[in-house]
């Protein structure tokens, strides 16, 4: 497992595809978080986790789309199976080796709270409690998108589907569907949505129902992952 998670995360760091990926998504980040700073006039990093998980609907499935389609248009896939790792520990390393890009490219954002510390006192545990909770998130969009490379061959299939996936996911705790349901339908939708799980994290709070929550999904489509998997050997 240690030596495929190597293997896959070397893909991305050998190959322009994944550093353009990394680098844009920090960039558009970045970016736009500045933009937005000036017009609130705030030195805060909230909008700047609420920016994030939006722009992560769309990098993470560019990401992921061709960790598991791309092996099964190669017939590699076959070929991975057969080694002397079980398929549990193929997709883990996948997963791995993608949370890992995660990381990454989130490090790269890391100046915007060392320069707001010099014009305002940010609250260093609220901060790293935010990033905690980006990357919970962004696992569960890892999981989600690995799941629908799994279900076909065409990485741009995988993508899209993810994407659209995703994007239904955090509309669930936004205000665009306050006009079309009622407020107790949308409370019951609200609790199944990673925003309002993530607003915890943004604020500083370390909920253990939230974490759980989290956990769950990753655990839920990762099982799926590996379930599609073991139908083909």
């Amino acid at each position: 497992m240690k030596n495929l998670y190597k293997k896959e995360l070397n893909y991305y760091l050998n190959n322009t595809i994944g550093y353009i990926v990394i680098i844009l998504f920090a960039v558009f980040v970045n970016f736009f978080f500045i933009k937005d700073l000036f017009v609130i006039g705030s030195a805060s990093m909230k909008s700047f986790f609420n920016i994030s998980a939006w722009f992560l609907v769309i990098f993470i499935p560019a990401l992921t789309m061709r960790t598991i389609a791309e092996e099964k248009r190669a017939n590699t896939l076959e070929i991975l199976l057969t080694l002397p790792i079980s398929t549990t520990q193929i997709v883990l390393a996948k997963f791995l080796s993608l949370l890992t890009l995660l990381v990454i490219g989130f490090s790269l954002t890391l100046s915007l709270p060392v320069s707001l510390s010099f014009i305002s006192n940010l609250y260093l545990p609220e901060i790293l409690i935010g990033y905690m909770g980006m990357i919970f998130l962004g696992g569960i969009f890892i999981a989600l998108s690995m799941f629908f490379s799994s279900l076909t061959k065409n990485q741009v299939v995988a993508f899209l589907s993810s994407v659209i996936v995703l994007f239904l996911t955090l509309i669930l705790g936004s205000d665009f569907l306050a006009t079309i349901f009622p407020r107790f339908i949308l409370d019951f939708l609200n609790y199944f949505s990673p925003l309002y799980h993530l607003e915890n994290f943004i604020k500083g709070l370390l909920d253990l129902r939230s974490v759980f929550y989290f956990l769950s999904l990753m655990i839920i489509f990762i099982f799926l992952t590996i379930t599609n998997l073991e139908k083909r050997e």
